[in-house]
Parts: structure tokens; C-alpha cells; sequence
């Protein structure tokens, strides 16, 4: 057997500790600088906390998720308040913490908070303008529009 047999090359190692470094960066990059899931600056209603489970919800919310997703929108973490997702997904997303996100034991977050987080969100959503005045409702907003396109005619 000869001597070259039981060594490697130092420059292979070299390159693919170099290649390695170099996807990880690029990696870091992609995933971590900025953040794709920044949201329209909010124009809706205020969200109604006519419960003291939503009123529990929005402290909690501002304690443990704001930093990341402000009032909401988007920030270091996705928009909420524009996901269709029920309470129980929002629950399992707290819980599990894909991706970046941490995850919140029962510890951390009771399961009553939880529910209170979860009903919060939901409110929050619920007062997405989606372009529309204000105090407008959904419905006379859709009538507006289909009698302008009319008299258009």
C-alpha cells in the first residue's frame, strides 16, 4: 500500500469547506435579509374586542408575537391578518413554530392564552379594508361599484 493512499488532498478539503461556506452564505441570504412578507400599511377598522377572550388575546399577542408580526402585518415574520387560516392552524403554527419562527410551549403560553391569541387574530383579519372605505361595509361597497359600472352604460 503505498503512503499517498491514507491522505487526502489539502486543497480538496480546502475547496469543499470553500463551497460549503459559500452555500450556507448564499442560503442566509435568500432566507434571512429582509423579509417578502411585508404588508400594506393597515387602513381597516380597528379590531373588535368585544370579548374578554380578545382583550386576553391582544395581550398576550403584543407580549409574545408583535415583535415579528406588528399589529398583525407583516414585519420579520408574515402578515396575519390577511391568512384565511382557522384558530386551530394559528394554534398549531404557535405551537410547532415552522420555519423561522419560534415555537411556544404550554409553558410559555397557557392553552386558554392560546385560545385568546388565536380568537385575537382572527379579529384582526376580520378588519382587512380590501380597499374599502373605512366604515364602509363589504356590501355597499360591491353595490357602489356595480352601479357605477351601470350608469356607465
Amino acid at each position: 500500500m503505498s503512503a499517498r493512499a491514507g491522505r487526502t488532498r489539502p486543497w480538496i478539503s480546502r475547496v469543499a469547506l470553500a463551497s460549503a461556506v459559500a452555500a450556507s452564505a448564499g442560503l442566509a441570504v435568500v432566507v434571512g435579509c429582509g423579509s417578502p412578507h411585508v404588508a400594506e400599511p393597515f387602513t381597516g377598522r380597528e379590531p373588535v374586542l368585544d370579548t374578554a377572550a380578545k382583550q386576553r388575546g391582544q395581550l398576550v399577542f403584543m407580549h409574545n408575537c408583535n415583535q415579528c408580526h406588528p399589529g398583525g402585518e407583516g414585519g420579520l415574520g408574515p402578515a396575519l391578518n390577511s391568512k384565511p387560516a382557522p384558530a386551530a392552524a394559528i394554534k398549531l403554527v404557535v405551537r410547532t413554530g415552522p420555519a423561522q419562527m419560534p415555537s411556544f410551549s404550554e409553558d410559555e403560553i397557557s392553552a386558554q392564552d392560546l385560545d385568546a391569541v388565536a380568537e385575537f387574530v382572527v379579529a384582526l383579519r376580520n378588519t382587512r379594508s380590501d380597499n374599502r372605505k373605512r366604515d364602509e361595509p363589504p356590501e355597499s361597497a360591491d353595490a357602489a361599484r356595480a352601479g357605477e359600472t351601470s350608469a356607465r352604460r
